[in-house]
């Protein structure tokens, strides 16, 4: 598959979005209980450095290139806003 075909703005949704729909999958599959988590805990705690990574990346390029990485910026901040907001709803 050619790569070249898509945006790098899609290629950083999509991650997002096939990435939190993995997770959440794996999380109802693969049941645990409070001492043994399962595979969609762990995934989605991996999100957090991996994302993170993935910022630095596109940063890295955005300094290094003439390419603008501005959008992919506002997808990295938005997304992250988004599960912050989102876990912070829950209340005990």
């Amino acid at each position: 598959m050619n790569l070249n075909k898509f945006t790098k703005e899609n290629l950083t949704i999509g991650f997002y979005i096939i990435y939190i729909l993995f997770a959440g999958l794996c999380y109802e599959l693969f049941p645990g209980d409070a001492k043994t988590p399962n595979m969609g805990v762990l995934l989605f705690f991996l999100l957090i450095p991996i994302g993170l990574i993935y910022a630095l990346v596109h940063a890295i390029r955005h300094v290094n290139s003439n390419i603008s990485y501005v959008k992919c910026f506002l997808i990295h901040l938005t997304v992250w806003i988004s599960i912050i907001v989102f876990l912070g709803s829950y209340k005990k």
